[in-house]
């Protein structure tokens, strides 16, 4: 009995460690360069880049980007992870896009454009 609460509790650990590590990123772990994936398909959200594209985050919370240009950004950690809100000007004013912060198994942290067709911008690294 003992081991089975014992195997359950390490299942349970490892898991909520996982999900932290997978979810969770400091300022100094996002900065860096950032390529655009899995962009191939028909346009329908005006805010993302449907072409290559690269994202370039600074230690200074600003960004550089051909799509959205220069702007600044800021983090934010919700209970599901971490996010990320970039300020940007366009045509008709200013514009906010937010975007949440992953990785898989220990890969590159991701910026998730379009969660359900898989279409992200992965850190270089």
């Amino acid at each position: 009995m003992k081991t089975i609460k014992f195997l359950i509790l390490g299942a349970i650990l490892t898991s909520v460690i996982y999900f932290i590590y997978d979810n969770f990123f400091s300022k100094g772990m996002l900065v860096g360069e950032y390529v655009n994936k899995n962009y191939d398909y028909e346009p329908f959200l005006p805010e993302i880049p449907y072409e290559q594209d690269t994202l370039r985050l600074f230690e200074n919370n600003k960004f550089r980007s051909h799509f959205w240009g220069k702007g600044t950004y800021k983090i934010f950690y919700t209970l599901v992870g971490t996010e990320i809100e970039l300020y940007y000007k366009y045509e008709f004013g200013e514009a906010v896009f937010r975007g949440s912060l992953t990785r898989c198994f220990f890969g590159e942290p991701k910026l998730l454009l379009d969660p359900d067709r898989n279409h992200y911008l992965e850190k270089r690294k």
